[in-house]
């Protein structure tokens, strides 16, 4: 049987869906936009189980009221699938919690998966996801540090326990989380993520702003949401040394504009305009292009393309 890039086995044998569920992989850890070549992987691969669930999983993550119908056919294929191993029948059972709306048995499927595989980081980070969506911050530190010490040598390990101390305002134990996950990747974008956390909270405005600034550079290829919202924190230090000029570019060529149908995206630009007026800074007419695309997305029922 082959193995993906951390080493766990799966039944995809042939090179095209396998190299497919390695990019979701990476992609999905590290904001890249490779992630979303699941759901092409999977149209050419009706019958490969995790490829199928990769594709479902990825619908979810639209966050909108078309997400379950989208990705219920892909979770047909995938339970259908002959050939699982018992992983991948564990990450299919997973999907269908959430899919049928079930977020608790979601988060305790991962946490299985997890005891069992805690290379599997992807399972890893959908449970993150919810657990912060929840805010359970023990749960998601929890779940972070069983990755080790198998999974020591990856950053985007560090980058999620660094996430989970932050969450648990253990700031110092987050800060080296973070800085361990730059050895290994100078490029890991929820490590420079994490960091902003602890330097705002911490009032290191000066230094967040130098510090973002040094890795913002590596921000550009990643998708909307981890783009923008890196770019949000540093807009927030900005905001915090009175650079008003700084702050209505950043939210014009890197917070709003990018996916503006996406509901983080949309977060994204209201929380940041409302933080500008709050500090006294002229938006001028930017509330309007955020509002429209709000109001369209309550009443469009279609997926966005």
């Amino acid at each position: 049987m082959t193995q993906d890039l951390y080493g766990l086995e799966t039944s995809a044998s042939r090179p095209e869906p396998l190299q497919a569920i390695n990019d979701f992989i990476h992609g999905f850890l590290s904001y890249q936009p490779k992630a979303a070549g699941i759901i092409a992987a999977a149209d050419a691969d009706p019958e490969g189980p995790l490829v199928n669930a990769y594709a479902a999983l990825l619908w979810m993550f639209l966050e909108h009221p078309i997400a379950p119908e989208k990705a219920r056919p892909y979770l047909e294929r995938a339970t259908a699938a002959t050939g699982a191993n018992a992983r991948e029948q564990e990450i299919i059972r997973a999907v269908s919690h959430w899919i049928h709306g079930d977020v608790p048995a979601l988060v305790a499927a991962c946490d299985a998966i997890t005891d069992k595989w805690p290379r599997d980081l992807a399972m890893l980070k959908l449970a993150q996801y919810h657990l912060f969506n929840s805010g359970d911050a023990a749960g998601m530190l929890r779940m972070a540090l069983k990755s080790l010490p198998e999974a020591e040598d990856i950053a985007y390990t560090h980058g999620m326990i660094a996430f989970g101390y932050e969450q648990c305002h253990l700031l110092d134990r987050a800060e080296a989380a973070a800085r361990r996950a730059m050895e290994l990747r100078h490029d890991e974008p929820w490590a420079h993520h994490a960091l902003a956390h602890v330097m705002l909270t911490q009032g290191r405005v000066a230094e967040g702003a130098r510090f973002m600034e040094s890795v913002a550079e590596t921000w550009t290829d990643l998708n909307s949401f981890m783009r923008s919202h890196n770019w949000w924190h540093l807009a927030l230090f900005y905001l915090s040394q009175g650079r008003h000029d700084d702050v209505r570019a950043a939210y014009d060529q890197h917070i709003w504009g990018l996916e503006k149908d996406y509901s983080q995206d949309q977060v994204g630009a209201v929380s940041l305009l409302a933080r500008m007026e709050f500090a006294g800074v002229d938006v001028g007419d930017r509330w309007g292009d955020v509002a429209d695309h709000v109001a369209a997305r309550g009443r469009i029922r279609s997926a966005p393309s």
